[in-house]
């Protein structure tokens, strides 16, 4: 995947643009997009986001939501406003690391998590979900085929990251976000692979016990940024176990202090 120069200087397999890559994990074939950013140095080594999609979504669809990847010419990019939410180059722009985004599992063969009738252009353009054979992830308690069937998702965002550092010259700053089920993966990630992870940052999902997720015990604490609406059941019933949990693994106290307040958001650290 990479090749060393005389001087211990790394090679990245590939180039700025984004990219899809097959990779083997635990006998089964998986896929995720990668975004490597432009006007950089990726060989002396870049930090990484692994970054998961919600419940029946697609990469495609949830870059579109977040803009943690770059525009693609299937995808809306207003140029007069470079940085407006959902316009991708802000985030590729600002802080210049390699994203990648995983594709969850579907109960049918779904290698773009989109709808089968679904044209590639339609797919890649990111305005889809497949509500009928929905892509998911092993967060253990929740959602869908993927902890029905145990995949194991620990075990292939270790895989990806594995092939970060080896393939794409990756340094140790290495971060994990989600949406929803997504968010619920990252929990889960800095629950069972704290040793890969600096920091996470899930969004709507809490930590979902449940299958063969037990408990949450990290092997060390982790720098955590949740993000949870007022008015979203999803995560508003997990939200205060959640924090206590990553409080704890911290040695944090319990009490909080609000940092930020407007009308419609409250921060607190």
């Amino acid at each position: 995947f990479f090749s060393l120069a005389a001087a211990g200087r790394c090679t990245p397999a590939l180039g700025a643009g984004t990219h899809l890559v097959d990779l083997n994990s635990g006998g089964l074939e998986r896929r995720f997009l990668l975004d490597v950013p432009a006007g950089v140095d990726v060989g002396a080594g870049l930090p990484a986001l692994i970054s998961m999609h919600g419940y029946s979504a697609s990469p495609y669809y949830y870059s579109l939501l977040t803009g943690t990847a770059r525009y693609n010419e299937d995808q809306h990019y207003d140029e007069r406003h470079p940085t407006a939410a959902g316009s991708f180059e802000y985030l590729q722009r600002g802080y210049k690391w390699l994203v990648a985004l995983p594709f969850g599992t579907a109960e049918k063969p779904s290698p773009h998590c989109c709808p089968a009738n679904a044209s590639d252009a339609a797919c890649r353009g990111g305005t889809l979900l497949d509500q009928s054979n929905p892509c998911s992830w092993n967060a253990g308690g929740c959602c869908g085929t993927a902890p029905d069937r145990r995949v194991d998702d620990v075990g292939f965002v270790r895989a990806i990251a594995s092939w970060l550092k080896s393939a794409m010259c990756a340094d140790d700053d290495l971060f994990a976000m989600g949406f929803s089920n997504g968010a619920m993966m990252a929990n889960r990630l800095g629950c069972d692979a704290a040793d890969l992870f600096r920091g996470i940052a899930p969004v709507e999902g809490g930590i979902e016990l449940g299958g063969g997720f037990a408990e949450c015990r990290p092997s060390r604490a982790v720098s955590v940024v949740q993000i949870c609406g007022a008015a979203d059941g999803v995560c508003n019933t997990t939200i205060g176990p959640t924090m206590a949990t990553w409080a704890a693994a911290a040695g944090c106290a319990l009490s909080t202090t609000p940092t930020y307040e407007s009308a419609p958001s409250h921060c607190r650290r």
